[in-house]
C-alpha cells in the first residue's frame, strides 16, 4: 500500500527538517522519496507500508521525533483505478 503522509510544524523548525533529511525506513516501510515543500504543508513523505497498521506506527514516530502535525492519505496510482 503506497502512503503520503504532508507534515506541519508545530515547533521544531529546522531540526525537523534534519531529521526528515535523515529519515530511515523502519522494518516493514520503504520510503520513496522526501520532500521539503512550501505552502500549507511544510513536508512530504512518500512510503509504502504492508499494511494500514505498520504506516500508522511510522507515521506516529515521525510526529512524536519532529513535533509535526502529520496527515496521511493512502495513494492509488490513477492507472489503477
Amino acid at each position: 500500500m503506497l502512503f503520503m503522509s504532508l507534515l506541519s510544524p508545530k515547533g521544531k523548525g529546522k531540526d525537523a527538517v534534519d531529521y526528515l533529511r535523515k529519515l530511515k525506513a523502519p522494518k516493514g516501510i520503504t520510503i520513496h522519496d522526501v520532500y521539503v515543500t512550501l505552502g500549507r504543508y511544510d513536508g512530504v513523505v512518500v512510503f509504502e507500508a504492508p499494511n494500514p497498521k505498520t504506516a500508522m506506527s511510522f507515521v506516529m514516530d515521525i510526529g512524536f521525533e519532529t513535533d509535526y502535525m502529520v496527515e496521511t492519505l493512502s495513494a492509488v496510482p490513477a492507472k489503477e483505478v
